[in-house]
């Protein structure tokens, strides 16, 4: 009965957290913005209040948000509809190359070319269709930014209140052991968090700068997307590129390898120079692991899972590290 009970206990516990598992998501996140937010609000509650030293960095925050908008949303609003104009002809032109060599190599013939017009109701009727849904995922997305934003002021305001609320539930033996886990997480999540941190600032800048140099006109909103896109390590680099080779493409082929050379010269500098000198004092973590993990997270849980994916793996291979390596296997610690 008892084994019986708990087996249908787990089952209930697995089934809940797959029902609510993009709160638990967001939840991570929050506590990805807690860890941020306890670098200035740790050091302003030295010389006053915790609370008011968390007010002002919120309000710090969003002032620094509003400024930074009010300077550059003008440009950035330009080179997202230049982006959008452009998208559509680098496609087009991508789409002729390939035809090219299709006819050269005697592969595929060619059917008609009046097609696309012929598609145009269609594909915006399409388009109308999809509007409202993408209306309902900005709301959506503004929701979940405010949550979880509010989920980290709450948990940097009072840490030790949850910490203490976990630890409730550990048996007494096992206090100490908990304590310590609690701990190497902490300060392995808050390395991870300052290191991904610099290396984003630093990658977003190099991109925009050398984008600017080369040419491309849109790179102060591809500077901002590669920032962004470092968050997530190796898939999201990848994925913050395709845009600014569109944008070089849409120009002349000439821009789009200048725009190529730019992001593998960045990548090269992340590779052999951020990583090293930035990552390597924060969490090292191994590419194949990293990769297996984002694949693994992002097939369960969908892109939310890939963002979350890497602190979690960080937590993960620090509570491995400490609770079966050295406590249970009694090896000594690794340094990858």
């Amino acid at each position: 009965m008892q084994v019986g009970l708990i087996l249908l206990a787990s089952a209930a516990a697995l089934a809940a957290f797959w029902l609510a598992h993009e709160i638990v998501l967001l939840a991570l996140l929050g506590v990805l913005i807690g860890v941020v937010f306890s670098f200035p609000v740790g050091w302003l509650s030295r010389i006053m209040p915790r609370g008011v030293a968390l007010l002002l960095v919120l309000l710090a925050l969003v002032g620094a948000a509003a400024g930074l908008v009010a300077l550059a949303a003008p440009t950035l609003e330009r080179e997202v509809d230049q982006l959008r104009e452009s998208a559509p002809k680098a496609i087009e032109r991508a789409q002729g190359w390939v035809r090219r060599v299709q006819s050269a190599t005697g592969g595929g013939q060619g059917k008609g070319g009046g097609g696309a017009a012929e598609k145009a109701p269609e594909v915006a009727a399409k388009v109308g269709e999809k509007a409202v849904p993408a209306l309902v995922a900005v709301v959506s997305s503004i929701t979940s930014i405010i949550l979880v934003i509010v989920l980290g002021a709450f948990f940097v305001y009072q840490p030790d209140v949850y910490r203490r609320g976990v630890r409730l539930m550990v048996p007494r033996e096992h206090e100490a052991v908990f304590d310590e886990a609690w701990r190497r997480t902490s300060q392995g999540l808050r390395k991870w968090v300052g290191g991904i941190v610099v290396s984003m600032t630093l990658m977003g800048t190099l991109t925009a700068i050398a984008l600017a140099l080369v040419g491309i006109k849109e790179w102060l909103l591809l500077g901002v997307l590669t920032f962004l896109g470092t968050f997530v390590p190796y898939v999201g680099a990848v994925a913050s590129s395709v845009p600014g080779l569109l944008a070089g493409l849409a120009q002349s082929p000439r821009h789009f390898a200048l725009a190529g050379a730019v992001y593998v010269g960045v990548h090269l500098v992340e590779g052999y120079l951020v990583e090293p000198l930035v990552m390597k004092r924060a969490v090292s973590i191994r590419p194949a692991l990293l990769l297996v993990g984002q694949g693994t997270f992002g097939a369960v849980f969908g892109l939310m899972g890939i963002v979350v994916s890497t602190p979690t793996i960080v937590c993960l291979q620090v509570l491995t590290q400490y609770l079966w390596v050295e406590r249970r296997l009694g090896k000594e610690r690794f340094n990858p």
